[in-house]
């Protein structure tokens, strides 16, 4: 009887992880696809090139960098990142229990 138990325990904590699995990856590819979606919608950035050459960087936008549509994009991307780096590790993870 206690083998019985020890298997079905076993095999409900496979099934479990399985579905953890799945649902992980079903959600690190929408991740990935509003990441996708979030870069695109990015302006380039130059790198201030222009510094080098004498160039003055101190622009309007420059000074309310909190506030631009571009910032609200910049942390977007690094929260869809981390949110990824972490499903990608929580995936990793029920990978070696199974």
């Amino acid at each position: 009887m206690d083998l019985m138990y020890m298997a079905s325990a076993a095999l409900i904590e496979y099934e479990v992880a399985h579905v953890l699995r799945i649902v992980d990856a079903v959600l690190l590819l929408i991740l990935s696809l509003a990441m996708i979606v979030v870069v695109l919608m990015q302006k380039p950035v130059t790198g201030n090139i222009g510094t080098i050459a004498g160039e003055d960087t101190q622009t309007y936008a420059g000074q309310n960098k909190g506030k631009s549509k571009e910032q609200i994009l910049r942390y977007i991307t690094i929260g869809l990142a981390v949110a990824m780096a972490i499903l990608a590790i929580f995936y990793f993870i029920t990978f070696l229990e199974v």
